[in-house]
């Protein structure tokens, strides 16, 4: 006796593979949602906020794409603090690894780095100096000294890391969802298992998962930067 079956063929239904290039808020949501068996939408809110706690956790380190060397501001005449107002950045910045100045025929100049009371003590009340050499940071805004004598200067930040633009919609994107997306998904997990589903086993492992995408970025970071060798500090 023989037994017949009826296949219906390949199944052409499989939605295409999403670019990870394409990575969005939402389409973290959708993973967490199907990863933690949410399949009602009953922790969306949640779910969506610990994906902002993550990023506000993990962009205070440095990776390859939160480096930046393209932060500038235009210098004032006269004026010796620059904020937000001159530059968004400088307002969220993490850490500033180089300033420099530009002059009017385009040469560059490093500027040093000096602690606050330093400046304080040897600055003259705003009276305008000329070309500056030296700046701090305090109170979210930069300090310039000598205090510029003209607007044609151009002070460059490089900074790491930097935080990166903040995500409006659903449909938005940055480098956390396409370059660190395996990484804020296992800190929002793991922030979600913690204080909302209260299950400390899965808690813990996806601590570890986000550890250990932690030290694979990390460890490519040093990878693109390095510069294969060692160099002598002073102590």
């Amino acid at each position: 006796m023989s037994i017949s079956v009826t296949t219906s063929g390949p199944n052409n239904t499989i939605p295409a593979l999403l670019d990870a290039q394409d990575r969005t808020f939402y389409d973290m949501m959708t993973v967490i949602a199907d990863e933690i068996d949410d399949t009602t939408g009953e922790y969306q809110p949640q779910i969506q906020n610990c994906i902002f706690s993550a990023i506000r956790f993990c962009e205070r380190n440095i990776y390859y794409f939160n480096e930046t060397r393209d932060v500038t501001f235009k210098t004032a005449a006269g004026r010796e603090w620059y904020d937000k107002s001159d530059n968004p950045n400088i307002h969220t910045l993490v850490r500033i690894v180089a300033a420099y100045y530009e002059d009017g025929s385009g040469q560059r100049h490093t500027l040093r780095r000096a602690m606050p009371e330093e400046i304080e003590r040897i600055s003259d009340n705003g009276v305008s100096g000329s070309e500056p050499y030296m700046f701090t940071y305090f109170g979210q805004r930069l300090r310039l000294y000598p205090v510029p004598n003209d607007a044609s200067h151009t002070i460059r930040l490089q900074l790491g890391a930097y935080r990166l633009n903040e995500i409006q919609a659903s449909t938005d994107s940055n480098a956390w969802f396409t370059e660190a997306f395996d990484l804020i998904k296992a800190r929002a997990k793991y922030q979600l298992y913690k204080d909302y589903l209260k299950d400390a086993p899965l808690a813990a492992a996806s601590l570890n998962d986000y550890n250990e995408e932690d030290s694979a970025l990390s460890a490519e970071t040093s990878r693109r930067n390095g510069r294969g060798t060692i160099i002598g500090t002073a102590f």
